[in-house]
């Protein structure tokens, strides 16, 4: 094994600024194998992605295209088919990649291909393109494979591919756990070069996104923070226009191309989760240059095998357990519960040294190129040129190479601390749930005897029939 590839084996935290030179050493000649034996491979692996329409407002050199972040499939299955890394030659590969079944198939309801894929690349690991967020309820392509998967533990030979793990929001565990290997969220950009490119921030700190129409988001509490950013954003907006803006922008895309010109002439890019803590916009906030600012722990362990969250990040951890009247907190889904907290986050953030800032901008311009999906080969440089920065999917392929059917040491003990960490989120989640529910059960007994206690007069007016 190279040094490069042993540095990639180990998850790239140690040398994530590596160029497309640097990976093609560790690839080497081509070893895995795109199974268009199977039809949604064969498909997505011959028609161009939906790439959308150019975006005139952003930097041309950026490439910005109006892609749909649900689209990360079509993109890896047409950029790997296209890839230095495949071979034609099944017998020459160490594994093969294949696209998950759309959701709602038929293939889908049995068992997503599963025993065909297995039949037609025996013995090697299968490389199975998911959705673009493991922890999504209709973003998972095909559930029952994933169910299968954590039967068979690390030794399956399905290794799940999609843009974060589950676990980190699911907490009761309903979302399987399996082999994987986590890829970016699908931005608009094409390439990193606005990122690196010097630009005037005329706006301090800016919020897009939508409060309202995430189920998951206001179930888990989500969107109380968000409500709370975007009251506090207006706030900060009215006593000085740049210190804060907000743009509306929904989960189909749409008021992207504003939420992204602001993303470009702002210094800080709030980054609130929503259904789940992945945003498509960490990714476009990077690729623009803007310090994305994050509020959940777990946010900065997303796509650690591509960048360096701890250096190209500001976090505000909202999930510790604080008490607000009586009850723990994140079941608190009141906006204003959050609101002191929205506002020293912006007060700290516009009083941030300059020094800090131009820090935090240097990080974020060298993370870029390993967030970005070019459109072809050559990472965050057009036409491939030697020294080009290594894009989202060369680090991909890059990490698939080390694959083998039998899971290494520390692919085994990567799964086990996940699962032991799972089991430990439950605990700690049943039991913040059953102090909730104590608690509301006392507040309700206090309201019902304050009901007892209340005059006869109080009591015949509510009795009479209105109107």
């Amino acid at each position: 094994m190279s040094a490069h590839l042993a540095v990639v084996a180990n998850g790239l935290q140690k040398a994530v600024e590596v160029n497309l030179d640097q990976l093609q050493d560790a690839v080497g000649n081509g070893f895995f194998y795109v199974l268009e034996e199977d039809n949604a491979t064969r498909l997505l692996a011959t028609a161009p992605p939906p790439w959308g329409q150019t975006i005139p407002s952003l930097p041309a050199g950026g490439g910005f295209q109006m892609t749909h972040w649900r689209h990360l499939v079509p993109v890896l299955i047409h950029r790997l088919a296209r890839h230095s890394g495949r071979t034609r030659q099944l017998s020459a590969a160490s594994c093969c990649v294949v696209a998950s079944p759309p959701f709602g198939s038929i293939a889908a309801g049995r068992d997503c291909n599963r025993a065909d894929w297995e039949r037609l690349c025996p013995g090697k690991p299968i490389v199975a393109m998911d959705g673009p967020d493991a922890d999504g309820k209709r973003d998972s392509l095909c559930a029952p494979l994933w169910r299968r998967c954590r039967e068979n533990g690390p030794r399956d030979a399905i290794v799940r591919v999609s843009g974060s793990p589950p676990g980190l929001v699911d907490i009761d565990g309903t979302r399987s756990l399996c082999r994987r290997l986590d890829v970016p969220y699908l931005g608009h950009a094409r390439l990193p070069l606005a990122a690196a490119r010097p630009a005037e921030r005329p706006t301090r700190i800016a919020y897009a996104g939508a409060v309202w129409g995430h189920l998951d988001s206001e179930a888990m509490g989500f969107n109380a923070w968000r409500r709370a950013i975007r009251d506090e954003c207006r706030r900060q907006h009215d006593k000085d226009s740049n210190s804060c803006k907000w743009s509306w922008v929904s989960m189909r895309g749409s008021g992207a191309p504003a939420a992204l010109t602001l993303y470009a002439a702002s210094t800080f890019c709030l980054q609130p989760p929503g259904d789940t803590i992945s945003r498509s916009g960490i990714v476009d906030a990077v690729t623009l240059g803007c310090i994305p600012v994050f509020f959940h722990p777990q946010q900065r362990e997303l796509w650690t095998d591509h960048w360096r969250a701890a250096e190209a990040s500001v976090l505000f951890d909202w999930t510790p357990a604080a008490w607000a009247e009586g009850a723990p907190q994140p079941l608190v889904k009141d906006p204003a519960v959050y609101a002191a907290r929205a506002a020293a986050m912006m007060a700290e953030l516009i009083a941030m040294p300059a020094e800090r800032v131009a820090a935090l901008r240097e990080a974020v311009a060298r993370a870029a190129p390993a967030l970005v999906y070019a459109a072809s080969e050559g990472g965050g440089q057009a036409g491939g040129t030697r020294g080009a920065s290594a894009d989202a999917v060369d680090h991909l392929v890059a990490r698939m190479r080390a694959l083998r059917l039998e899971p290494s040491t520390e692919e085994q003990a990567r799964y086990e601390q996940q699962l032991a960490r799972r089991a430990a989120d439950r605990v700690a989640h049943k039991a913040r749930r059953a102090e909730h529910s104590a608690w509301l059960t006392t507040r309700n007994d206090t309201l019902g005897k304050r009901g007892k206690e209340r005059s006869p007069k109080a009591k015949r007016l509510e009795r009479r029939p209105k109107g």
